[in-house]
């Protein structure tokens, strides 16, 4: 059996590993929330971490990752809605992942 690798394309300078880390947190996080939202913040806090030592501006930060929360959802049919807000739980996930890439500070 064949297995999809970086079936999302990452317009990000990380390497392989790195990633398909963050494509696997991102389908976890929308497919069980309370349990892999934690692996998710990490890897994202990790990725602005690196992003901005590459000199990114917050707003391209905000789109690189707005555009992968909704490219990994996309792929993998993963559009189910919230019964709190009646949106996609995408869209829940990416303001999420959003408002911890502010919270993200340099050393």
């Amino acid at each position: 059996m064949a297995t999809r690798r970086h079936a999302v394309d990452i317009a990000a300078p990380f390497n392989a590993r790195f990633k398909t880390r963050l494509e696997r947190a991102v389908t976890q996080a929308i497919v069980n929330p309370s349990r892999a939202l934690p692996t998710l913040r990490r890897a994202v806090m990790a990725a602005t971490r690196e992003l901005r030592e590459l000199d990114y501006d917050e707003s391209q930060i905000h789109a690189l990752f707005a555009r992968l929360v909704e490219d990994v959802a996309r792929d993998r049919s993963l559009d189910a809605t919230s019964i709190v807000s009646g949106r996609p739980r995408w869209q829940e996930l990416s303001i999420k992942v959003i408002a911890w890439t502010d919270a993200t500070v340099v050393d």
